[in-house]
């Protein structure tokens, strides 16, 4: 009578055993943390932070999974249905004559349904135990722990109509017991009519939806009441897919009430029959309009002949010490053969009324059991898990994002490119270390008409001394320091090399789109505007730029810890090279010898953080340094010469590096881990690891996940994946590689 459309199987789960392990935040955890700081996350706290509703979904399935095996005798049945279409009438001819008055039917709005309420036999409250595990499962359902049905008839109709107005009470069922349902021995959820729109102010009829589908978990079965014109209403159709897709497995019913008596019960059954074939409807029952005279013949009667209405209302009527009561409908499952419908005789057990009775309750709590399963592991795996996957690779794609911008923003500076945007090689910190090298290097390998007018004498071929001696030693002359002031306004000027200081590399974050991608940075702007007066609030320039502070530890930090030298035999052996291919007459223009002039370069680089500010240094090639000297057939020579070129780009790689490693710490990324990549004269090159130390991570930082296999591993054995529920395609975290 109820087929499955889903092939049974093993349906047990350990239950306790899998909240173990989505409780674990250690071994066996799901989730590891690489930044800010190294860590791991259960999968329950992962799903907390991600949305707290899917942490108690996925609670709340596995509960209801656990406790249903101790409610096997006591299934429920769903009842829903679109407005006016006797459902609660439907539930009453299950009820005491006292349970029938609680009840609130009509066909205007005051009479409409806007709770859900849960109508139990009364001798279930006998058994506190299992009635305790009714109220959790009708908590874990609809969210909300439920509010008892008043006695009185007129106070239970304002609660059944929600007539106080509160949409919230939309989750929060009522609840009610009557005598009249222990002989059968099961529940009615009576649900909230599915409106067409939200006209009443309580509830829209998507939230109505979503509520009946947590709903459909509380239930055994599922039994829609709709009206003879509404075979092709959609909302009809929602309510199917819901019984269908939320409870898959779930016996599901049909019942079309208010037939007229033109449309005879086999062609009922025609114009349903494509409905119940698409969502797997067990059996269609119909009730025929008692308000239509020509409806008798098609009202099932009972063994003397008497229509069952009339029985029916009569017995109501004295039982209540009323005139008349208003009669129920009376639904018969439909037969495709005519002769097997009324007008003719049909079996009492065919009437709706005697489903109770033929209930296989342990067949019914296996499907009720298997949805449940089905449930728990949609709610585990396609909601759960995937959430959480999704999450650690958003998490990695935004990492990867901001290392390629800081890449990009540092290549600025780094990068020696030709017209149209292509590196053609990379530049030099050019450091008191690396200005040392070079010094000492050209001046020993120097030829006699370079050293002209030059004093090389024990401590300048040593490079030794303080800062302010070392200058003075490269421009010891009126002519060496005019030459000096002269470069070091090219460098300031852009013309040679990258003069990176904070500002500069501020404005080229944000050009490469670091306020659009920086944004776990944009809290501290937020804090810091909140502090600024009123007047610095209104203009847009005033605001304080988050990447402000950390650029300039950025810069500073990599100014002092950057300790890249230069291969000193390599140097030695490009230098002396370059030397001896350079014409014996070559002079410059300024009237300094080569070597003088380059001095008067090296003592410009070292000039500038004394004359502009600490926190400023110079990124330039040595091609650079040479043409900035006015040396152009050297810069030419040295350019065009792979062995020379090669001594200053594995320094220049490195510190690129150091920069890029840096410039994450501080604003909050972790570093690329492998390396990342760098296009140069048209060559991939792998940047090699920072060799600055990581420090301690910023307040602010971008966190950093992964799922771990082992959680997955041991899911998979606790709670099998559904079948043709593959594993989402490979993760941005096997892709990226951006651990710290």
């Amino acid at each position: 009578m109820f087929p499955l459309r889903r092939s049974t199987k093993d349906s047990s789960v350990d239950w306790p055993a899998l909240l173990s392990l989505l409780e674990d935040d250690d071994r066996r955890a799901a989730v590891a943390r690489i930044a800010p700081n190294e860590g791991r996350e259960s999968y329950l706290t992962a799903l907390r932070r991600i949305d707290t509703t899917l942490s108690q979904s996925t609670l709340a399935s596995g509960r209801r999974l656990h406790t249903a095996s101790k409610l096997i005798d006591r299934p429920t049945i769903a009842v829903s249905g679109m407005l006016n279409s006797g459902k609660t009438s439907l539930v009453s001819s299950f009820l005491s004559p006292a349970g029938r008055r609680r009840t609130l039917r009509g066909t205007s709005n005051k009479d409409g349904t806007h709770r859900f309420v849960l109508w139990l036999p009364q001798s279930w409250r006998a058994d506190v135990e299992l009635w305790s595990l009714l109220i959790t499962r009708i908590g874990d359902s609809l969210g909300n722990s439920p509010e008892e049905l008043s006695l009185d008839p007129e106070i239970a109709a304002t609660q059944y109509n929600n007539r106080d107005g509160d949409e919230t009470l939309l989750s929060v069922p009522l609840l009610a017991t009557d005598p009249g349902l222990d002989e059968v021995g099961v529940g009615l959820l009576d649900c909230p009519d599915i409106v067409s729109d939200a006209e009443f102010g309580l509830g829209s009829p998507e939230e109505r939806r979503e509520l009946l589908g947590r709903a459909a978990t509380l239930c055994s079965a599922f039994l829609i009441v709709t009206g003879a014109e509404s075979s092709r209403d959609t909302t009809l159709a929602d309510l199917l897919r819901i019984a269908s897709d939320l409870m898959p497995g779930v016996p599901r019913m049909l019942a079309v009430n208010k037939v007229r008596p033109r449309q005879t019960p086999d062609q009922v059954h025609e114009t349903f029959d494509p409905l119940v074939q698409k969502y797997g409807v067990g059996t269609l029952y119909a009730a025929y309009d008692f308000d239509v005279p020509a409806s008798r013949p098609f009202i099932p009667r009972g063994e003397d002949e008497t229509d069952t209405r009339d029985v029916i209302a009569s017995s109501e009527a004295d039982a209540l010490d009323e005139p008349q009561a208003d009669p129920l409908p009376v639904f018969f499952s439909v037969s495709e053969d005519p002769d097997a419908n009324p007008p003719a005789a049909i079996e009492e057990d065919r009437l709706l009324r005697a489903l109770p009775t033929k209930l296989d309750r342990g067949a019914l709590f296996s499907q009720l059991h298997q949805a449940l399963r089905i449930n728990l592991e949609d709610a585990v795996w396609n909601q759960g898990l995937d959430a959480i996957q999704i999450n650690a690779d958003e998490s990695f794609e935004k990492t990867r994002r901001c290392q390629q911008l800081l890449l990009d923003s540092a290549l600025e500076y780094f990068a020696h490119r030709k017209i149209g945007g292509e590196v053609i090689e990379l530049r030099l910190h050019q450091s008191e270390r690396i200005i040392r090298q070079l010094t000492e290097s050209f001046a020993a390998t120097a030829p006699w008409y370079a050293r002209w007018g030059v004093r090389l004498n024990a401590t300048l071929r040593r490079v030794m001394g303080g800062a302010g001696d070392f200058i003075r030693s490269l421009t010891p002359t009126a002519v060496s320091r005019r030459a000096a002031d002269d470069i070091k306004g090219r460098f300031r000027s852009g013309e040679y090399g990258g003069l990176i200081e904070p500002t500069g590399l501020i404005n080229e974050i944000e050009r490469h789109g670091g306020t659009a991608i920086l944004t776990h940075l944009k809290r501290d702007a937020g804090e810091a505007a909140q502090n600024a007066s009123a007047s610095d609030q209104d203009s847009d320039t005033n605001a304080p730029s988050p990447f402000r502070e950390p650029v300039e530890r950025a810069v500073l930090r990599f100014e002092q810890d950057d300790f890249t030298t230069l291969d000193p035999r390599r140097l030695d052996a490009a230098i002396r090279q370059m030397w001896s291919e350079v014409p014996v007459h070559r002079k410059i223009a300024t009237g300094l010898t080569p070597l003088a002039a380059l001095f008067a370069t090296f003592g410009a680089v070292l000039m500038i953080p004394v004359d502009f500010g600490a926190n400023m240094f110079l990124a330039a090639s040595i091609p650079e340094l040479l043409a900035a000297a006015g040396l152009t057939t050297l810069s030419a020579m040295w350019a065009a010469n792979r062995g020379t070129q090669d001594v200053g780009q594995q320094a220049a790689r490195q510190q690129l590096a150091d920069f890029l490693a840096v410039l994450c710490d501080e604003l909050g990324v972790a570093r690329p881990d492998p390396p990342m990549d760098v296009r140069v004269s048209k060559t991939t090159i792998t940047l090699p690891p920072s060799r600055i130390p990581g420090g301690e991570p910023p307040e602010q930082m971008m966190p950093l996940l992964k799922v771990r296999d082992e959680f997955v591993s041991e899911l998979k054995r606790l709670l099998p994946r559904p079948s043709g529920k593959g594993k989402r395609g490979a993760t941005k975290s096997s892709e990226a590689g951006v651990t710290r």
